[in-house]
């Protein structure tokens, strides 16, 4: 699958906006010991080949300021989502928070 750019321009602070299963939410605080120190500053270009919920991909994003994020996934309805979002982030909050509710991308 193709890899695309994420984020063009500025650091974007967010969360992921779904669970995944396998996710590495919980494990965030020992995946950041193993950082590169040259992250954010000598290191412009970020990949993540299998980005799923992308906990590791958005606690970067919320960090560092870097010139170029590819993701991939095999799950392409994941990376259609991701591409929708990318393209039209207005429209995704608009949804998310409407009346409150919780809304399910994918079925469980």
């Amino acid at each position: 699958m193709k890899n695309f750019s994420l984020f063009e321009k500025d650091r974007i602070e967010c969360k992921p906006f779904i669970k995944w299963v396998g996710g590495k939410g919980q494990l965030l605080s020992e995946i950041n010991k193993l950082y590169p120190v040259e992250l954010g500053k000598n290191i412009n270009k970020y990949a993540e080949i299998f980005v799923g919920g992308g906990a590791v991909l958005f606690d970067i994003l919320s960090k560092y300021k870097l010139d170029e994020v590819y993701i991939s996934d095999k799950n392409l309805e994941l990376i259609n989502t991701y591409k929708s979002i990318r393209d039209d982030v207005g429209i995704f909050n608009k949804i998310i928070k409407r009346n409150g509710r919780t809304i399910y991308f994918f079925e469980q």
